[in-house]
């Protein structure tokens, strides 16, 4: 009986212990909660040393943009919001940032590149592959595109179509390398049913749909001209059979 009462006891005690330490345990981690972070942010050696900028040619901008007071401590920055800010300038496309411990912050930014350029009567931008529009730049090289509304920089085109139209082309143009016979320098797209491919004075029509079946009859079209030395005007592929304008040549 007295050994059944010592037994019970020990349980007891045991069962008090492991309540007392929990109870430590939760008491350490709100305590930990409330003032590791502070204790942290006071440590010089988390004060924000560094920013590194990829690619490098734009950290004079992307630091004074983001404006991070120096000293601050590294936890106290907010990634979210630098992200946010970064987002909002016109030329880049996305970005990812990284806090290196125990000084550094990592800024990788994505840059919009030029894809076409956009022109009517009164304007010209230039537009990257997302659709949205940005200035123009010296020495660009690609194509000139007629027939879609010129947005204010940074801003998305609301022709997502005709986007997507030119992404097709492009990608058939260059799978069946159109360029060796007929190198494109102008894409008029104000009617998708009638879509013109302008290359100097000559022309080849296509529409909207099946633009791979298209442009490989445009192709071997191109080549049976260049084997006969035949010139045209323009070549329609819309239709089943193609048509081929004959260029005629003045007489001298």
């Amino acid at each position: 009986m007295r050994e059944k009462l010592i037994q019970e006891r020990k349980k007891r005690i045991k069962k008090y212990l492991y309540i007392l330490l929990l109870l430590l345990i939760i008491g350490l981690f709100f305590y930990l909660k409330l003032f590791l972070p502070v204790w942290l942010k006071n440590i010089s050696i988390f004060s924000l040393k560094n920013i590194i900028v990829e690619p490098d040619s734009y950290s004079s901008f992307i630091k004074g943009y983001i404006s991070v007071p120096e000293g601050t401590s590294i936890f106290s920055v907010n990634m979210a919001d630098i992200y946010t800010k970064l987002k909002q300038v016109y030329f880049i496309e996305d970005c990812y940032i990284e806090k290196h411990l125990p000084d550094t912050v990592v800024v990788r930014v994505k840059i919009r590149n030029p894809w076409v350029l956009v022109t009517n009567t009164s304007s010209a931008a230039l537009m990257d592959r997302n659709g949205y529009f940005l200035p123009l730049q010296e020495n660009f090289r690609g194509w000139n595109i007629q027939g879609i509304h010129i947005e204010q920089i940074g801003v998305r085109t609301s022709e997502i179509d005709k986007l997507e139209i030119l992404k097709e082309i492009e990608q058939w143009y260059n799978y069946y390398g159109i360029a060796n016979l007929f190198p494109v320098d102008t894409v008029i797209v104000n009617d998708p049913d009638r879509i013109e491919l302008v290359s100097d004075d000559a022309k080849i029509y296509i529409h909207r749909n099946e633009i791979e079946k298209q442009i490989a009859t445009a192709k071997e079209v191109l080549k049976n001209c260049r084997k006969n030395n035949f010139l045209f005007d323009y070549i329609d592929v819309r239709f089943q059979q193609p048509y081929i304008k004959e260029r005629v040549l003045e007489k001298q």
